[in-house]
């Protein structure tokens, strides 16, 4: 029995070494490159860097995209359309929080700030985004990404139009249901989008700053009804929700003067349209580059192995150990993204406000206004920085330090939180952390949510993929609507510990399983999944010698 156990593990041992040795090769990049080991001595006036993929690196040094370049800046409009669908998705996020303190809005439909009504009328809006999530895969496949957005926006339009002119209970959750199915649709298509048409050298900015535009829905609404909230009418609440109808109509008019996704384009066959969408975007002069020439040649790669599965089919997302993977990574961030704590911040900010002590109306929307501010700051700040820190040390320290801020909160709640409470400082204190969770968690997961998901997709995975994400996001977000509403309403303060639990088994989760994805194409990301542990061997780098003229030197491919 020994024998064979030792068997066994030299067995597993060796698989191990084998996948390192595939990893490796791949990281290096390909013969065609003649890049050698070269020794240290010999090297002069070339910059030195540790890098995730040699071939990727030496199309990039040769391509030297110009950010502050007329294409450019067309290329930034262009996303802009893609943001807006996540701009519709902040309007909900913070609007429901606010209206939902609003006496305007209870009185008129007699729910409570707390309680089972309340989740319905939240839960609603879930249920549309699970029911559209099985249509927008298939939607976004067919019609494309484009026709993906359109769609979504026109539902969101109908949804906004229905809860804002509601008159009654069953108007108003029928109009939340429609532009849940919406939002489903169009917050698949877009970071797919986005994330499949911006250059790979600046996929982690843009696509990150995708879902960071989330706050820009978000800031107007929570200010609009700081404003509104004075008003002794419906409009006090209706006001605000109007404003949600401003992005799908902008979206519906812009999208399809936008070029299409040049990797579905290649999915469709059309090789020379994605060829020329590469050319008019990812280059400065409307001529092709190495960093073109790259993903072409990694596009016809993929054409030859791909195999067309029908669109409604969502089994072959898990047919093989690579793209089981692929799925497990996607539903840690789909999980472990909405069971931060941040629902109790997104949606249940004013009643966490009187646990700390705040009990004026107006005062709690202001309190909704700045929290939305700091947290935009947070996302834009965790965009901007997202090619150079990654997302894998990210994932891993985030939950931890957000674990630690909501004890904190927990804690100056009980002692500061209690009706009567005289110590300012105190209640004060426990509101500043509130804010600072807020910052924290937009930095950890807010721009990562959706490009993360997208990256780690195949190709004929990634609009499925992503309408799996909507679904596994929606069901995990249960617990941050209708759930949490009931929790506070019993617990309390002592609630918060649910997620404290919660995001210090996330940071375990993300050490053992996340999967590094910058550095690299998103074909390339084929090579780690293949690896027998990828999150262990995505990280792995090798040192090289860029030189002027861009030719890369491979100085240690052990690293």
């Amino acid at each position: 029995m020994s024998n064979a156990h030792d068997k066994s593990r030299t067995s597993y041992h060796d698989e191990l070494a084998e996948d390192d040795l595939k990893l490796s090769n791949s990281v290096v990049g390909s013969p065609s490159l003649k890049t050698q080991e070269v020794p240290n001595s010999s090297l002069k006036n070339e910059k030195i860097e540790m890098v995730y993929n040699s071939e990727y690196e030496k199309a990039v040094a040769s391509t030297k995209l110009d950010p502050w370049s007329g294409r450019a800046f067309k290329l930034y409009f262009i996303v802009m359309v893609g943001f807006l669908n996540a701009v519709s998705s902040g309007f909900d996020g913070s609007l429901m929080g606010g209206i939902n303190a609003m006496e305007q809005y209870q009185d008129f439909f007699h729910y409570e700030s707390v309680g089972a009504s309340t989740g319905i009328v939240f839960m609603i809006y879930i249920l549309g985004n699970c029911v559209g999530s099985f249509f927008a895969g298939p939607m976004t496949d067919i019609f494309g990404r484009r026709g993906g957005m359109f769609g979504g926006g026109f539902f969101i339009l109908l949804g906004s139009s229905i809860i804002t002119a509601a008159q009654n209970r069953g108007m108003f959750l029928g109009g939340r249901f429609l532009l849940g199915f919406g939002i489903s649709i169009s917050t698949t298509a877009a970071p797919t989008w986005v994330t499949e048409l911006a250059p790979p050298q600046w996929r982690g900015r843009l696509g990150a700053l995708y879902n960071s535009c989330f706050f820009i829905g978000s800031i107007p609404a929570t200010g609009a009804m700081v404003g509104t909230g004075e008003m002794n009418s419906t409009w006090a609440w209706r006001i605000p929700l109007v404003l949600q109808v401003i992005p799908p109509i902008i979206i519906m008019s812009c999208v399809y003067f936008c070029p299409e996704s040049p990797r579905w384009l290649v999915q469709k066959g059309r090789m020379e349209d994605a060829r020329k969408v590469l050319i008019a975007h990812h280059s400065n002069d409307g001529q092709s580059n190495p960093i073109i020439e790259l993903q072409l040649r990694e596009f016809a790669e993929t054409i030859k192995v791909q195999k067309l599965e029908p669109v409604w089919d969502y089994r072959p997302l898990f047919r093989d150990t690579n793209r089981r993977w692929r799925m497990l990574c996607l539903t840690l961030m789909c999980v472990n993204g909405q069971l931060a704590g941040n629902g109790l911040i997104t949606y249940f900010l004013p009643t966490m406000m009187k646990n700390a002590g705040v009990t004026s109306t107006h005062t709690q929307l202001v309190y909704n206004f700045a929290n939305s501010i700091l947290s935009a700051f947070g996302a834009f700040l965790g965009a901007a920085v997202t090619d150079s820190i990654g997302r894998r040390r990210r994932l891993y320290i985030g939950p931890f330090v957000l674990a630690s801020l909501l004890s904190i909160v927990a804690a100056l709640s009980a002692n500061y939180g209690k009706p009567g409470n005289t110590n300012v400082t105190g209640a004060n204190a426990s509101i500043a952390f509130v804010f600072l969770f807020g910052i924290v968690y937009s930095f950890t997961y807010t721009p990562l949510q959706a490009l993360y998901c997208a990256e780690v997709m195949k190709q004929d995975m990634r609009a499925k993929g992503m309408a799996v994400h909507i679904l596994i996001s929606n069901c995990a977000g249960f617990i941050n609507t209708f759930a949490n509403s009931v929790g506070l309403q019993k617990l309390g303060w002592k609630y918060y510990f649910v997620f404290v639990a919660w995001n210090i088994c996330a940071s375990i989760l993300w050490l053992l399983f996340c999967v590094e994805t910058r550095g690299r194409t998103l074909e390339e990301l084929d090579e780690v999944f293949n690896a027998r542990w990828p999150a262990l061997v995505s990280g792995r780098k090798v040192k090289v010698a860029i030189k002027e003229d861009g030719d890369v030197k491979v100085l240690d491919s052990s690293t």
